[in-house]
């Protein structure tokens, strides 16, 4: 009796959990964001298979959110916060669901640009930067720049060296570019980023554009080729209903079209969908007529016409003269440039 009652009074702390640091806690919930995120994708690509657009998929983290939220609500520890909040946030994204202007601020607020939280996934940092445009360069910079995880500098990098290099900015592309070789050699992304850049080169300003041969969407029987808009400057559109940086640019398409039809200019559509079927419903939406030529392109990516122009990601609108001479690409066709750049060929 006398050893087994020292026994019984020590079982509780023999069987007490081991405590656990605010790092490991805070890799924990990473990891299960990690998990659900995974399993998000592969819910994702059944839906695709099954036959459905993917712009109409969106995961269901609402269990997720709750279980987030009340943790956050008694959550004091900074790093263990940052990682719910930043978990929070990739919830949010997989869900395609509204970034709420407070939610944001504190996001800003409670994590550094330089948070080992924002390796869960460094487009996260990139989402909060573009919701917050007017400051949020800054914040992007520093992560890019700063971060110690150096997977996340150069995603980060990459996708900086992409935007830049569209938007016809050497001054910025061109180190961001020699830093990936430099420091990240051997780098998916630097191998990426130099793939970009010599298939950029096939539609640079003063190029002839190759020639095309493309059924028409929306008239049977017929093709388009660059000679069917010979003596017009062409606006060669590529884009998918499921790219949410086209559908962004609807607006603007419309507005130009609006302003310049008439005149000697079109606009051709080439749609990497996965099927044509997915393009009527969104041309029915009131907001997204898109009231111009149309072609579907096989095979998307992979096409002939992808090669040929170079297209590693969309949008990529083109500006073909009269001639068949690309005049404008990229950034120069895009927001309130696109109509600033028609108008210096068009007139007003």
């Amino acid at each position: 009796m006398p050893l087994i009652l020292p026994l019984i009074l020590a079982l509780p702390a023999l069987q007490a959990p081991a405590p656990t640091t605010p790092t490991a806690d805070a890799q924990a919930i990473l990891d299960t964001a990690r998990a659900k995120a995974k399993s998000v994708m592969a819910e994702r690509a059944a839906f695709i298979k099954a036959g459905g657009n993917r712009k109409d998929f969106k995961g269901d983290c609402a269990k997720e959110l709750v279980g987030l939220d009340a943790r956050l609500g008694a959550e004091t520890r900074p790093a263990v916060r940052q990682a719910l909040l930043v978990s929070r946030l990739l919830y949010l994204e997989l869900m395609h669901a509204r970034l709420e202007t407070p939610f944001l601020d504190r996001l800003r607020k409670e994590i550094p640009a330089t948070a080992p939280a924002w390796g869960l996934d460094p487009s996260l940092i990139e989402a909060l930067a573009d919701e917050q445009a007017a400051d949020g360069g800054p914040y992007l910079a520093e992560a890019r720049a700063h971060h110690p995880d150096p997977a996340v500098r150069r995603t980060l990098l990459f996708d900086y060296f992409w935007d830049r290099l569209d938007a016809k900015d050497e001054a910025a592309w061109k180190p961001a570019y020699e830093t990936l070789q430099t420091e990240f050699p051997d780098s998916r992304e630097a191998k990426q980023a130099a793939d970009i850049r010599a298939s950029d080169l096939k539609t640079g300003i003063g190029h002839p554009a190759p020639a095309f041969s493309l059924p028409a969407l929306d008239h049977p029987g017929t093709s388009y080729t660059l000679a069917s808009f010979k003596g017009k400057y062409l606006l060669l559109d590529f884009w998918a209903t499921w790219c949410p940086p086209c559908r962004a640019e609807m607006p603007n398409l419309h507005k130009a079209w609006a302003h310049f039809q008439g005149r000697n200019f079109a606009i051709l559509s080439l749609s990497f969908d996965a099927k044509p079927e997915f393009i009527a419903p969104f041309r029915k939406q009131a907001a997204t007529p898109m009231p111009w030529d149309h072609a579907f392109v096989v095979g998307g990516f992979t096409s002939p016409v992808a090669e040929a122009y170079g297209v590693k990601g969309i949008p990529k609108p083109l500006l073909i003269s009269p001639e068949g001479v690309i005049v404008a690409s990229g950034g120069q066709l895009r927001g309130e440039e696109l109509e600033k750049t028609l108008a210096k060929f068009l007139g007003e």
